[in-house]
This record gives structure tokens, C-alpha cells and sequence, in this order.
């Protein structure tokens, strides 16, 4: 895929719908939730666009050693969804806000911890070099974007919250298990993806 092309993509990406966000959604939705952002985040390394995924840190008290997108919680001082993405981005990575070219921020997701985040696409021609801040990230790894939008290589778990039952995606990369809501994030992704490749073949 072309610069010209992704950048394309994420341009629009946020106005195809994600069935699978909106379900979540439904077993999840919270009157006055927390707002929070992440970056969806995805550099050119070795001639291919890949996305940046951090492991948690095991001594942090929640979602230890899970793997996320790089974000968190927004402050008061920010200036919407990408301003929090940005900076908590650069806090956990190093990678400075100005190494990102960024697009429209999609719906947000709800979390059974009262959190609303939103994920804003962003993309980087370069492939920035980073420093974990080990309070909280413990590791730093990439996964193919062509891995990430090809529906074929998820797997789907049972999720059990409040007597409900939601089959969720899952997405098995190397030795590592990406699950809930950043394997939400990524399947809508893909969703976005085939989506967007209908119209502009169409």
C-alpha cells in the first residue's frame, strides 16, 4: 500500500461503520464515562507499514502485561482526543507528537472501567526511534498493517460481563495474544479496510 493510499484511508476510515465496536458497545455503555484516547499508530519499517503495540508493564495495577495502544486517560489541559493520544503516546514511546501525521478520531469504544477512548489513526513515513518508559510500558513491538487488516488471521473469544455473553476478536501475532479492546480496535480496522477498498473499487 502506497503512502497515498493509507493516507487515504485513514482520511476516511472514520465514517465507515464497525459492527463489532457498536456491540461491545452495547454490553458496555456508560452514562458519563471517562474520556480517554489511543494511538492507532502505524510507521513504515523495513519498506512496510507495520503498527506500533506496547505490552504493559507488569507492576502497573491494572491490564497488566496486556497489549495495548500506546495512550490513556484525558487531562483537562488537552485539546481533544488527539492531543491526548499524542501526548500520552510520547510519554510511553518517546516518539515526539511531531514524528505523527494524524486523522480523524473515530467513535470511541466503552470499557467495562467506565472509560470512553477513542482511537486516532495516525502515520508516520519514517520508522522513529523510541525509549519505553518502563513505569509503564514493559515492551515495544510491531505488527504488519497487511497482518492486521486481513479478517482471516483473527480468532474470536467468549467475553462474559454481567450475565452477557459477547464473541470478541482475537489476534494471535508470534507470542503474543491480542485481545480486547485493542483487538476491537484492530478487527474495525480491517472492517474499515474491506469497507473502504468496496467503494473505491466501485
Amino acid at each position: 500500500m502506497t503512502y497515498n493510499e493509507l493516507s487515504r484511508f485513514f482520511q476516511e476510515a472514520a465514517r465507515y461503520p464497525a459492527l463489532t465496536g457498536s456491540l461491545r458497545n452495547h454490553l458496555f455503555a456508560a452514562t458519563q464515562p471517562l474520556r480517554a484516547a489511543v494511538l492507532l499508530a502505524v510507521v513504515c519499517r523495513s519498506r512496510q507499514w507495520e503498527v506500533l503495540l506496547t505490552r504493559r508493564s507488569d507492576t502497573l495495577r491494572h491490564h497488566t502485561g496486556q497489549i495495548a495502544l500506546a495512550g490513556g486517560r484525558c487531562d483537562p489541559q488537552d485539546n481533544g482526543p488527539t492531543c491526548t493520544a499524542l501526548r500520552e503516546t510520547a510519554e510511553e514511546t518517546g516518539i515526539a507528537s511531531a514524528q505523527w501525521q494524524t486523522f480523524p478520531p473515530f467513535e470511541p469504544y466503552y470499557t467495562p472501567s467506565g472509560y470512553a477512548v477513542f482511537p486516532v489513526p495516525a502515520l508516520s513515513t519514517d520508522n522513529p526511534p523510541t525509549q519505553a518508559n518502563a513505569d509503564e510500558v514493559a515492551e515495544i513491538f510491531y505488527v504488519p498493517l497487511a497482518f492486521v487488516l486481513d479478517k482471516n488471521n483473527y480468532q474470536s473469544r467468549e467475553l462474559h460481563y454481567n450475565g452477557r455473553t459477547l464473541s470478541t476478536p482475537t489476534l494471535p501475532y508470534l507470542h503474543y495474544d491480542i485481545w480486547g479492546l485493542t483487538a476491537t480496535i484492530l478487527y474495525d480496522l480491517a472492517e474499515r479496510y474491506e469497507q473502504h477498498t468496496l467503494c473505491v473499487s466501485s
